[in-house]
């Protein structure tokens, strides 16, 4: 519990929930939040008891960067810190206002260790004061404790744009790529911040740290898409063989890579899970396979799709993926065969069809296709279809205008009403030319 004396500062809670609730609240940015954490620092350092500093640098330590850079931005001005000296303390005057403090600072945060010197070290690598930024740097270079780069990683990240910053990442990569700094890069490979988790991969890739076998598994299992990617990329480069394991892949990225990668005669019929991918960028890369050995995909999606269709029992994800490949390089031919799955049982394969026929029938097919999926059960089938009937809008019966305008979806509401105002335009429009006023 707060207490307040007359004369004496706030006695501090002890608590270390509070301080990581305070570092959540002003991580979102407002000043206030911000603020009110600065003061309650500056507090703990002057007044507070050894537990309550020891839980605040805890809280600091394994905030986010982004706090970091809020209170560097928001200390200013402020008083000046006084009390028990530590890296506590130490931060703090790495972010006063009078220049001659954050030198002395970082001096101290130089035989300083920890995570959050570190990071100290890392804001003022931007000071404005040349000669801050100068011993700043040179301290900064000679951490190779792994929860020490991670920290001062994840703020240089963030201060990459600034002019100040002067190109250090570029040289703090250089220096982890050294011997005593190995370690640390294989700890930042495995980083909880996405940026600083990237930026360790990229250089474990470029310092050789991986083999064929850890690619692979990153490849395919890896929680972050960028380093999936990467990794694919890289195994690729060193066994392009590969290629078909990674065609499994839950990243969209990693799969495109991978068809990119298959050797130029691999059969048609090896490409068709691929041209019915969930993922766009894997359909039209595939495609682009076969168009560049003369076979046009169309045909291969119309005469899969058939034979799907003849054989039944198809899987419905199978014959979506292959009406929406057809709906992207068909043409109006194919808009009969697409309106053949409309009635499909299957919500996803509704929804590849009537994507597919609103792009590609004739403008005076449209309403007899799509209007009857205005009160289809699946949300996206009805939004599908009044964005097909968007492009006919004059034509749009009353009753189905009325349905989309009491659907409890409010996508399809919106675009209900869109096609009900520009038909009410239209109305307008002869009354507003003999009034000589523009329709509005």
């Amino acid at each position: 519990m707060l207490r307040r004396r007359r004369g004496r500062a706030t006695a501090l809670t002890v608590d270390s929930g509070s301080w990581a609730a305070w570092c959540a609240a002003a991580t979102a940015g407002r000043p206030e939040d911000v603020r009110h954490l600065l003061t309650q620092l500056r507090a703990v350092v002057t007044t507070g008891p050894s537990a309550a500093r020891g839980a605040a640098l805890d809280a600091l330590s394994a905030a986010p960067a982004r706090l970091l850079l809020l209170l560097d931005r928001h200390a200013r001005p402020g008083p000046p810190v006084t009390g028990a000296p530590g890296p506590l303390h130490l931060f703090l005057d790495a972010l006063d206002a009078r220049g001659r403090t954050r030198q002395a600072a970082v001096e101290g945060l130089a035989g300083c260790g920890g995570p959050l010197a570190a990071a100290a070290l890392a804001l003022r690598t931007d000071d404005w004061t040349p000669e801050v930024r100068r011993r700043a740097a040179a301290a900064l270079m000679v951490r190779s404790a792994p929860d020490e780069v991670a920290a001062a990683v994840r703020v240089l990240l963030r201060l990459e744009g600034r002019s100040r910053a002067g190109g250090l990442l570029a040289d703090y990569r250089t220096a982890l790529g050294s011997a005593p700094h190995r370690r640390a890069v294989r700890a930042l490979a495995a980083d909880a911040d996405p940026p600083a988790r990237r930026f360790g991969v990229e250089l474990a890739l470029d310092l050789g740290d991986y083999v064929p076998g850890d690619l692979l598994r990153a490849a395919l299992y890896d929680g972050d898409q960028v380093c999936r990617r990467l990794c694919a990329q890289r195994l690729l480069e060193l066994d392009p063989a590969q290629a078909g394991r990674l065609l499994t892949a839950k990243g969209a990225g990693v799969r495109e890579l991978a068809v990119a990668a298959l050797p130029a005669d691999v059969p048609a019929k090896h490409l068709v899970p691929l041209l019915a991918d969930r993922a766009r960028m894997v359909r039209v890369q595939a495609r682009w396979t076969l168009y560049q050995r003369g076979e046009p995909p169309v045909e291969v999606y119309r005469a899969q799709l058939r034979k799907a269709l003849k054989a039944g029992g198809a899987a419905p994800r199978l014959v979506a993926g292959l009406a929406v490949g057809l709906g992207e390089c068909g043409d109006a031919s194919d808009a009969g065969l697409l309106a053949g799955l409309l009635g499909s049982p299957h919500p996803q394969v509704r929804r590849a069809a009537a994507r597919g026929v609103a792009r590609l029938a004739a403008l005076g097919e449209l309403v007899a296709l799509l209007g009857p999926l205005a009160n289809d059960p699946d949300a996206v089938v009805a939004r599908e279809a009044f964005e097909g009937l968007g492009r006919v809008p004059h034509d749009v019966p009353p009753e189905t205008l009325w349905i989309g305008r009491t659907r409890t979806e409010p996508a399809v509401r919106r675009l209900a009403e869109r096609i009900g105002a520009r038909r009410s335009a239209r109305v307008a429009e002869p009354y507003a030319a003999q009034s000589g006023q523009t329709p509005r």
